[in-house]
């Protein structure tokens, strides 16, 4: 790896960051022109719904015609940091000498490009909100600057800044922990899909898209399936989440009215109770926590109790990331009762927190006595006190025991 250059950070931020918006915001100009087709609009129209879906994109919400439309599309946010990441690794040909200080720089700048565009594409009876733009931009726009830098050229320890070992350890951990749920919630979400593919083709039959229409609800359809995902870990979490005013979709049944013509949508279970053996879903959490617990390395610690610290707060961790990114996906799409969509921002986390900390320990536990052989399977062919097995020691004499007893 090249060392850095001396070339002052804030000078590739500057770049870096309003680039990177400005990339974004011609990729959802290009959708734009698919789903309008050749309707002759006007290009300073186009440019502000490429703003306003842009914005939209990466969570920044808006108002239309006093509907508020607040829930944050993961996948689409998720396509615009790769978009950020890959605009950041194109204009970094040499690595910044402060990798971190460039991450917030170039953050900062992306936020006041989403600010500025939030300004611009407020008319026509669309309202955006500049602060949350902007901090919808910082976010995205940090994201991106550190996965295209590191990608680019290495360096991510520099992105820790001076954490402690400990903490690093259980961050690592927790990530693979908190990934086992929207894992799980996934594999449900496919299977429901598949299952009522029938349903899906209805209707996408009724909506009759046309091709350019056709192309952004497909798209659509895709990029709602994260956020699907992390409806269904709410589920497999407890509280669960609603699909408008009075639902509900949790372990215990499904309580849905009308829903949405979106063809996504008929992975959403058929309403009533569920079979009892879905409660056993509700583990899932527990076994993530487990998972985090069982991959935390204690460090120059040793020790059981040390472990089970170290798992605990790995599951504590991951809950924490979980807790938070599944709240962040609930918000209104529409108007009335399509205002409460998602799960509750606060429950999930106040939910998954204590319960992966606790399987976090587990998880530890069980790691902590298969380090001392306690559950390590003994070789082949000898019990566990090492004595053969008994089939081994009935078994007819052949050739090779009557040698052996000669």
């Amino acid at each position: 790896m090249s060392e850095p250059s001396t070339t002052p950070y804030l000078r590739a931020a500057v770049l870096a960051g309003p680039l990177a918006a400005a990339v974004s915001v011609l990729v959802s100009a290009a959708v734009v022109l698919v789903a309008r087709g050749s309707d002759g609009a006007a290009p300073v129209a186009i440019a502000r719904t490429a703003g306003q879906v842009w914005l939209a994109s990466i969570g920044s919400g808006l108002t239309a015609d006093g509907i508020s439309i607040s829930v944050i599309p993961i996948g689409a946010t998720l396509i615009a940091i790769a978009v950020t990441a890959s605009v950041v690794a194109w204009t970094l040909p040499e690595p910044v000498d402060e990798l971190p200080a460039f991450t917030i720089s170039a953050a900062g700048f992306h936020a006041v490009f989403a600010a500025i565009v939030a300004a611009l594409a407020s008319a026509g009876g669309v309202e955006v909100s500049p602060v949350r733009a902007a901090a919808a931009g910082f976010v995205v726009g940090g994201l991106g600057a550190a996965i295209g830098a590191v990608r680019r050229h290495g360096g991510g320890d520099a992105l820790w800044f001076t954490i402690s070992a400990d903490v690093r350890r259980a961050v690592r951990a927790g990530v693979v922990g908190a990934a086992v749920v929207p894992a799980v919630g996934l594999v449900i979400v496919v299977a429901l899909l598949l299952r009522h593919l029938d349903r899906a083709g209805d209707l996408w039959a009724l909506l009759d898209p046309g091709f350019g229409g056709a192309v952004v609800v497909a798209v659509g359809c895709l990029l709602a399936i994260p956020t699907l995902v992390l409806w269904t870990s709410a589920a497999l979490i407890g509280p669960g989440f609603a699909l408008g005013t009075d639902t509900s979709v949790d372990l215990t049944g499904s309580q849905l009215g009308a829903v949405p013509g979106f063809p996504v949508l008929a992975a959403l279970p058929d309403p009533g109770q569920f079979a009892g053996w879905t409660f056993l879903l509700g583990l899932v959490p527990l076994l993530a926590g487990a998972v985090a617990g069982w991959r935390t390395d204690p460090g120059d610690r040793e020790g059981l109790m040390a472990r089970v610290l170290a798992g605990a707060a790995a599951g504590a961790v991951g809950g924490f990331m979980l807790g938070v990114l599944v709240g962040a996906s609930g918000g209104a799409i529409g108007p009335g009762r399509m205002e409460q969509t998602g799960p509750s921002a606060l429950t999930p986390l106040l939910v998954v927190l204590p319960v992966m900390a606790v399987g976090g320990a587990i998880g530890a536990v069980l790691a902590h006595y298969r380090g001392e052989g306690v559950l390590q399977l003994p070789a082949s062919g000898a019990s566990s006190s090492g004595r053969p097995r008994v089939w081994e020691r009935i078994k007819s004499a052949g050739p090779d025991r009557r040698d052996d007893q000669s």
